[in-house]
């Protein structure tokens, strides 16, 4: 008597596990062609002007003055 219980209750969790899957997969469908897809953004590229390479500042002095052990 106990296994046929089990059973049942096993049979019902799958019959609602099933129907709430079913649900969201209409929404899904509904909701989905009422999103607007998103445009790429055209990005432009900096050229490099001239010496753009490492460029010791004040602010990276210091930076290495406090990290110094």
């Amino acid at each position: 008597m106990n296994e046929t219980k089990q059973d049942a209750n096993l049979k019902r969790r799958g019959f609602l596990l099933a129907g709430s899957v079913g649900a969201a997969g209409a929404v899904a469908v509904v909701v989905a062609p009422a999103l607007k897809q998103a445009t790429p953004v055209k990005t432009t590229a900096v050229p490099p002007s001239g010496d753009a390479g490492y460029q010791e500042s004040a602010h990276v002095r210091t930076y290495y003055d406090l990290a110094r052990v």
